[in-house]
């Protein structure tokens, strides 16, 4: 069965209905040849015959369209695009299979339940009485029904690489003094020998002597404004005046706590890390669904504190209103039959498995999960 894809319910009705119709018409046109044989023959062909050769015709076609349903399939299946295979190897099921098929439809049909008896399996394939007495399946022709979109192959176009660009480093200022800077090594002060008469000091304290301007200055040719030298008791004030430009690292203030980072950003206005994501699905009509928390799925699934939902399209009416949980743990990501009426099936290296309602089992990348007659395929999962 793993070579296959489900048919779908709705479309075995519709071929059910049509292999109905075409057989009505062949018993009404084999009805009709007798009734014009009675009439052209002026009675010579009696009416009496025409219960037989209805009987006949029915019984005729019976029996090629069970050959018909044994091998390419009958004209309804045909029409929507279903094929009868052999449950255990893929194969065409055969003319004695499909008429023992025919024949249980046949019986179990005229106690009605028969009728109904595909929707007491759970699973996708919905096999009825029929279908387990002669080990049979029905399935879509065409297997890649639901295959994800064909990649669409694009002209090739020869991209040149762009030139290597070359890594600019900011230049960090640097503050330059607004005077010159005089280096103390630069210029040699030698003190000038004073002779100084205490009484002339008394007389006219304002009255320098002229050896004061016998100061020497070993500078370099440009002029440079001096001011005079203080008195010998006063403190050293040439240091502690001249500008001496210090280079601070342009980051530095990111060193002290409590200030923002480099760029002014803080580490708590940082962008928070995005949303750890639990598993990706993609199901069977190509739709694709990120599940970041833990989600409830189904055709209408009740809301729930701290739970998600995340409503499916189902149009047969297979998934319940709660159908399935997806959720995740220290372990990894699980899901959860929530006590859905045709459960959850989880395929897993081609073999499927029933999880029990209620119990948590694991999901891992590349499993395939049936809920009613819908499929999703685990993409990826934590």
């Amino acid at each position: 069965m793993m070579g296959r894809t489900p048919a779908n319910l709705r479309h075995r009705v519709l071929a059910v209905l049509v292999d109905a119709a075409v057989a009505a018409g062949v018993v009404a046109v084999a009805s009709s040849l007798a009734v014009t044989l009675s009439v052209v023959t002026d009675g010579a062909v009696p009416l009496a015959l025409l219960v037989p050769i209805s009987a006949a015709a029915a019984v005729a076609w019976f029996l090629v369209q069970s050959a018909m349903q044994g091998g390419q399939g009958s004209v309804g299946m045909r029409l929507l695009g279903l094929r009868l295979a052999h449950a255990d190897d893929d194969q065409d099921l055969g003319f004695g299979r499909a008429l023992g098929r025919n024949l249980v439809w046949g019986v179990t049909a005229g106690v009605i339940v028969g009728v109904f008896s595909p929707l007491f399996d759970p699973s996708p394939w919905r096999r009825g009485w029929h279908d387990l007495a002669s080990g049979a399946v029905m399935a879509d022709a065409i297997p890649a029904r639901t295959a994800a979109p064909r990649a669409v192959r694009l002209p090739e176009v020869a991209i040149e690489p762009a030139p290597a660009r070359e890594r600019v480093t900011p230049a960090t200022p640097r503050i330059e003094p607004s005077s010159p800077r005089v280096e103390p090594a630069a210029v040699r002060v030698e003190p000038a020998v004073l002779h100084l008469d205490p009484v002339a000091l008394r007389a006219e304290p304002a009255v320098l002597p002229a050896a004061a301007a016998s100061t020497r200055l070993s500078a370099p040719a440009a002029s440079v404004a001096i001011a005079p030298s203080p008195a010998s008791w006063a403190p050293a004030a040439s240091r502690a005046a001249a500008r001496i430009p210090r280079t601070l690292p342009v980051d530095v203030i990111s060193t002290v706590p409590g200030v923002p980072t480099r760029g002014g950003v803080s580490p708590s206005s940082a962008q928070a890390a995005p949303p750890a994501t639990l598993a990706l699905l993609v199901w069977d009509d190509g739709t694709r669904h990120t599940v970041y928390d833990a989600t409830l799925f189904g055709r209408s699934p009740a809301g729930e504190p701290g739970l998600r939902v995340t409503p499916v399209r189902d149009e047969t009416l297979s998934i319940s209103k709660t159908h399935f949980e997806i959720g995740a743990d220290a372990q990894g990501t699980w899901i959860v039959d929530r006590h859905s009426l045709n459960g959850v099936v989880i395929t897993r290296g081609g073999m499927p498995q029933r999880i029990v309602p209620g119990e948590r089992a694991r999901l891992w990348a590349g499993d395939v999960v049936d809920v009613g007659d819908r499929r999703v395929t685990v993409e990826s999962a934590r």
